[in-house]
């Protein structure tokens, strides 16, 4: 073995002394004003339905609630429970496979072809990663996430109880999701682990939000309130914006929210925009459910209900990053410098029909290309001054690489 000397010790410790110099200035400059978070949306499941041809009537009550049709077949297995349910629509022949009273996939036929548009292993992975995620987090704060923005539609409806002590939905979130979490500690600085917008979903046969309060209470210590759904932060170098685009709209799409209307909404916004500039924030981050920019599934918000107008005039402030959910898809658009992310892959239904109206932006994730059934999840990394966001995906039909990331966006410092 080498034997140090008294002079030998000396130098290694000179060395090593060196050495924290130059690394931990960086490290510490990095800690004051660097993060990482994770973005998802739409993961909800459809109906839960339990039980076997005893309870046919309500399966058949929930069903139709659903989707406004009757089921045209429903079989049971050997166990007597609910397998298989079969919808008739317009658009082709959907069959849900159920396991324990929750489908397990959902797929369309339209002629000979079949496709999948929803499994419960894809919806499970966005949920074990986020959860995976942010527990790291909590043992390297610097460099893993710390906690999670949701662009909304976290459950089906109240139909089957509004409240978390009713709605299996809500309690399917506080299962996979809500309790594995770490608690939130002083050294985050923030109430919750998970913050989120209301998607329509949300809204459907619970007008006041009660399961969504309920299972998210933390969000009332940011300001959202059944009468007041909006709600802002600063965190570090970085401003959060939670926007509500409302509920469902039948016909189309359009901004549909009175808690408050669009005009105060967007009067909110522009004063977290100035309020941003005023501290020298770097990043601004926007989140509201319904896409400014689409094309696929649900038509983009209309001219006159769409934020973008009031967004663009801070695009050379900082980095402006917007992030919608609502069609089940993921994809992406730089319209007059601010970078308008759909991130609506975290389990619900794929949406793979073009919308009537599309946006005529490039579309920058799938350009062109044919679409397939992908879960995705967002992990953006907040550097100073510069950010990145990187998307994690899961592609079932892919059987040589089921798993990949793909950057979405790299900034450097907007001033």
């Amino acid at each position: 073995m080498k034997k140090y000397t008294r002079r030998g010790f000396f130098k290694l410790a000179m060395a090593l002394v060196l050495v924290l110099a130059l690394v931990l200035p960086a490290g510490l400059a990095r800690a004051a004003d660097s993060f990482t978070f994770l973005v998802l949306g739409d993961t909800r499941t459809e109906p839960y339905c339990p039980g076997g041809q005893e309870q046919e009537e309500q399966i058949k009550k929930v069903l139709y609630h659903r989707y406004h049709v009757e089921p045209s077949r429903l079989t049971y297995g050997t166990d007597g429970q609910l397998e298989t349910a079969e919808i008739v629509r317009d658009d082709g022949t959907y069959t849900l496979y159920y396991h324990n009273g929750w489908p397990r996939l959902l797929v369309r036929r339209q002629g000979s072809e079949s496709q999948v548009l929803m499994r419960e292993d894809g919806r499970k992975w966005v949920m074990d990663r986020v959860v995976a995620g942010i527990n790291q987090g909590v043992l390297y704060p610097d460099y893993e996430p710390l906690f999670a923005v949701h662009g909304g539609d976290f459950v089906v409806n109240g139909y089957q109880g509004a409240s978390l002590a009713q709605s299996p939905y809500w309690q399917l979130v506080q299962s996979e999701l809500l309790s594995r979490l770490p608690a939130p500690d002083d050294t985050l600085g923030l109430p919750g682990r998970v913050l989120a917008v209301v998607g329509n979903h949300e809204l459907w046969d619970d007008e006041n939000l009660v399961g969504m309060q309920e299972t998210l209470p933390w969000l009332g210590d940011l300001g959202f309130s059944t009468d007041r759904r909006i709600y802002a932060f600063a965190y570090r170098n970085t401003r959060f914006i939670f926007l509500d685009s409302g509920t469902y709209c039948p016909g189309g799409t359009c901004w549909k929210s009175d808690n408050p209307p669009f005009a105060e909404q967007m009067t909110f916004l522009q004063e977290q925009l100035r309020q941003a500039e005023a501290e020298g924030a770097q990043h601004v981050f926007v989140v509201y459910h319904k896409p400014s920019f689409i094309q696929v599934g649900h038509d983009p918000l209309p001219e006159g209900q769409n934020p973008h107008p009031y967004l663009k005039p801070f695009a050379s402030k900082f980095n402006l990053v917007v992030f919608n959910s609502h069609a089940h898809t993921t994809e992406h658009y730089l319209v007059d410098g601010i970078n308008y992310l759909v991130l609506g892959a975290g389990g619900a239904p794929i949406t793979f029909t073009p919308c009537e109206n599309p946006s005529p932006q490039e579309e920058l994730y799938w350009q062109g290309d044919k679409r397939v059934e992908e879960y995705s999840y967002l992990r953006v990394e907040v550097d100073g001054p510069r950010l990145r966001g990187e998307l994690h995906r899961y592609r079932p039909g892919d059987s040589l690489h089921p798993f990949s990331t793909v950057e979405m966006f790299n900034l450097a410092p907007a001033r």
